[in-house]
């Protein structure tokens, strides 16, 4: 009986031996953090400011990941590098998002991190688990002053615009029914102003219309389910001191058996946006929800 050898060629030994070979994977890449302020480590109070995070690996943009920035803090109160004690990465983080570009730029001044004055320390803290390594940028100190003195006593010191809701003969303490609520709001410019507008919502049970501004005009910017709706005055340009104003009317209905006292909410807060050279761009703080309590008044037992 004849044996038949095989024989392989040397190719062929070294292709099956090549599949058999798995390589495994490298560990997660090192990453380096850093955190800046923009205009400035040193603002006024309520002006712009925003926290520039940049994350890098091997000298390229991470573009994967999430960064947070934490304030640093002494016994649990926020306060500056110098003072931190404990961990760095101090819970609750204040602001998070993702670093697809291998940068994030936080707004200070919209989370209202402008409005207090003093030092706090700021910490940028990177992570995407399984493809690179955790990092944590140096803390950085941040620094609120004490605003402009206004001469205007409708301005808060430091401060572009003011904005304001009053109510304009309309019924209080209404009984089940259907009423209208004629309201007026108001934006003072506390200096020369550019790009002012004014957004705001409606609720859900009422419907609101607006008369014709003293400048620019009003539209809706988009509808938030149900009947509630958030509108955008558009403004313009204003001079220091000017007032423009918007009559408002809010109708609806207040059900029967609706409980004496019980608080209804009109007309959502506003708030006004402008730029002015003094604090650039910046968004006022809110009027406050404008609402109605159901009577009579004294409720009767």
């Amino acid at each position: 009986m004849k044996k038949t050898i095989s024989i392989l060629s040397t190719t062929a030994v070294l292709t099956l031996f090549a599949s058999a070979v798995v390589f495994a994977a490298g560990p997660p890449a090192d990453t380096s953090t850093t955190i800046s302020f923009s205009p400035a480590a040193t603002v006024p109070q309520y002006s712009a400011a925003t926290a520039t995070v940049t994350v890098t690996s091997g000298g390229g943009p991470v573009t994967s990941g999430t960064v947070t920035l934490y304030a640093a803090k002494t016994a649990g109160v926020a306060g500056s590098c110098t003072t931190q004690n404990g961990n760095a990465e101090v819970q609750p983080g204040l602001l998070s998002a993702s670093t697809s570009s291998g940068q994030v730029v936080f707004d200070l001044q919209a989370a209202g991190l402008t409005t207090t004055v003093g030092t706090i320390g700021y910490i940028a803290v990177f992570d995407d688990p399984g493809n690179y390594k955790k990092s944590a940028a140096a803390c950085l100190d941040f620094t609120v002053t004490p605003g402009i003195p206004s001469s205007d006593p409708a301005c808060q010191d430091g401060q572009n615009a003011a904005i304001s809701a009053t109510y304009v003969n309309s019924p209080g303490f209404p009984l089940p029914g259907t009423y209208t609520w004629n309201l007026l709001l108001s934006v003072h410019a506390c200096k020369n102003l550019t790009d002012v507008s004014a957004q705001g919502g409606s609720n859900a049970w009422t419907g609101s219309a607006y008369g014709a501004p003293t400048q620019g005009s009003v539209g809706t910017r988009k509808t938030t389910g149900g009947n509630n709706a958030v509108s955008v005055w558009s403004i313009g340009s204003m001079t220091s001191g000017q007032t423009v104003t918007l009559p408002t009317s809010v109708t609806g209905t207040i059900k029967p058996k609706t409980a004496c006292g019980t608080v209804l909410g009109l007309l959502g807060s506003w708030s006004a946006l402008s730029t002015s050279v003094e604090f650039g761009a910046q968004k006022s703080t809110y009027t406050g929800t404008s609402t109605v309590t159901v009577g009579p008044s004294p409720c009767v037992p």
